[in-house]
This record gives C-alpha cells, structure tokens and sequence, in this order.
C-alpha cells in the first residue's frame, strides 16, 4: 500500500470507529446491550454464516453466466473464489473489491480487466434495481418508521453538487470539442481501449443466453441477505417476534449504512441498523446488540472464507505460471 492508500484507510477506518462510538455511547444501559448479545442462540449464527457464504458462491456463478456472451470462461470454483476475495478486500480496504476480484480472474484465467469490469459493472445495476425495490416494499410497509428515520436525518448541500455537475458539464464539452486530437495522443487509445472492453462486457448482460438461471441467481442471493439477517433476529428472544416487513425494514437500513466507506462497515452498519430498530420502536439496546451479532457473524464469515479464497487463488496462480 502506497501513502495515498493508507491515508483513504486511516481516514475510512476513523469514520466508522466515531460511529460505533456514538452508536455505543447513546446506550444508557451497557449491561442489557452485552445481555442481550450474550442470549443469542448459536444455531441462528451458524445459519447465517452459511447463508452469507452461500449468497457468495451464487454471486460468483452468476459471474461466469455473464462472462459467456464475451466468449469468455472462467473456472466456476475461481469465479466464487474471486468474489469470496472481493468481499475479503473490501473489508480492510472500502471498494477496493471490485477492482480485486476483476484481477485475481484476469490472473488465473487470463481474461481482459475491462471486460470483466464491465460485467461487474452490469451486475451492480440489476443488484441497484432490487435494492430500490425492496426499499420501496420496506418504506410501504413501515411508514411510520420511515418517517421517523427521515426527522432526524438532515439533508446533504446540494449547492457542491450544482458546481461540480457544471464544472463536469464544461471537462467534457471541451474534451468533445478537442477530441480529433486527443483520441492521436497514445494515453487516450488505452483509455479508449479499455472502455470499450468496460463497453463489451456491459452488453453482456443483454446478449447472454441463459438469463432464466441469471435471474434466478440473483433472486437466490437477495433471499440469502434477507435470511442471514433473519434467522439472527429470531435468535434473540426481544426480537423473535418481528414481522417481514419490519425484518425487510432493518435489512434495507443496514444495507444503506455499508454505502459509507468505512472498512467492511463497521460503526455504520451497526449505527444504521440500531436507528432502524429503534425507529420500529425497539431499544437502543436491542438494536445495537443485534447489530453487532449479524455484523460479527458475516464479517468473520468474510474473513475467513475471503482468506481461504486468497490462498487458493494464490496456489492456482502459481500452479499455472510452473506448466
């Protein structure tokens, strides 16, 4: 890591150590916060550690279902492998993984970066498209706690926004105006270049043949990120009582407090799944206590399979560079 990198770190990982902070400090009652992480049952932290990994390895099958359109194929264990690594990466260094695992692939099958940036790319928007819709079914379903969440949140200035978006508006005017002569300077060809393999492997997601088993992959992985997080609340004896909704509620919460680049989440996750708790009308106790237990839960289930990843895709590749 150069010293860039190990600044944008210290400065992600200061972010989530104040909001696990704060989210800690506003407990008022530190001894039913520990009781309450104590009581949980263990069979509902083996089940979500299975279903965490198990979303993993449909994400890195539908990986290659995406990658078939580009004529390209990639050995399905190093596909989960490589997802199980992206996910490891993230955790030390925030969005860094999708990055990580586009190399270890390009590694160990020998498949352009660009492309496989692009279907990485591709996947992000479907994932988008129900995120926004279990959103929506999650604020239809508990308004009145969405609205609760909405009075002590504060608006971002859009003001920044307006300047950058004319600033971003004039760059590409006049890269359009002067672009006979950039596309002849040999830094813009690779540029060019690698968009239109980012280009390439975007279309791959209208043009694979197999979009039945596409989709029902990633049915699989959004029903695996409700489970892992539901078989945990109906562990905890406070909260075994939650309805679907409510589950789907927190479930989106927390899913929108990992948007915050702080290393694998921490303090964020946990500060926005005890708001969404307690906007359901729950305490801050409870909130934060099943917070800690799912992120504990999934962080060591990333850790450990993430590293398992790293060493095996570390073997293929030295395997493969010796034939």
């Amino acid at each position: 890591m150069n010293a860039k990198q190990i600044a944008t770190y210290v400065v992600s990982l200061g972010i989530g150590v104040v909001l696990f902070y704060l989210a800690f400090s506003i407990v008022d009652d530190k001894e039913a916060l520990w009781e309450n992480m104590r009581s949980v049952r263990w069979e509902g932290i083996a089940a979500s550690f299975v279903m965490g990994y198990l979303a993993i390895v449909s994400r890195g099958l539908r990986w290659g279902i995406l990658l078939e359109p580009l004529g390209r194929k990639a050995g399905k264990a190093r596909s989960v492998h490589a997802v199980a690594f992206a996910y490891f990466a993230n955790t030390f260094v925030p969005r860094s993984g999708e990055l990580a695992r586009c190399a270890a692939l390009n590694q160990t099958d020998d498949i352009p970066v660009d492309e496989l940036f692009g279907t990485v790319i591709s996947e992000r928007v479907i994932d988008f498209v129900f995120l926004i819709v279990l959103t929506g079914v999650a604020v239809l379903g508990n308004s009145p706690a969405f609205l609760e969440l909405l009075q002590g949140a504060e608006l971002p200035d859009f003001s920044k926004l307006v300047v950058l978006a004319a600033g971003g508006v004039v760059a590409l005017g006049l890269i359009l105006w002067n672009r006979k002569r950039l596309v002849k300077l040999p830094f813009a060809q690779r540029i060019i270049d690698f968009l239109s393999g980012v280009w390439n492997g975007l279309n791959s997601i209208r043009k694979m043949k197999r979009k039945g088993l596409f989709l029902a992959h990633t049915l699989f992985i959004w029903f695996m990120y409700f489970f892992m997080a539901w078989v945990i609340f109906k562990s905890f004896n406070a909260v075994e009582g939650i309805s679907i909704t409510e589950a789907l509620f927190i479930m989106v919460a927390g899913g929108f407090g990992m948007v915050i680049p702080a290393p694998g989440g921490v303090g964020a996750y946990q500060w926005a799944v005890m708001s969404g708790f307690m906007a359901l009308g729950y305490a801050k106790e409870i909130g934060l206590a099943v917070a800690n237990v799912v992120w504990f839960t999934q962080t060591a289930m990333i850790i450990s399979m993430g590293g398992i990843a790293y060493i095996y895709l570390l073997w293929y590749r030295l395997k493969k560079d010796r034939t």
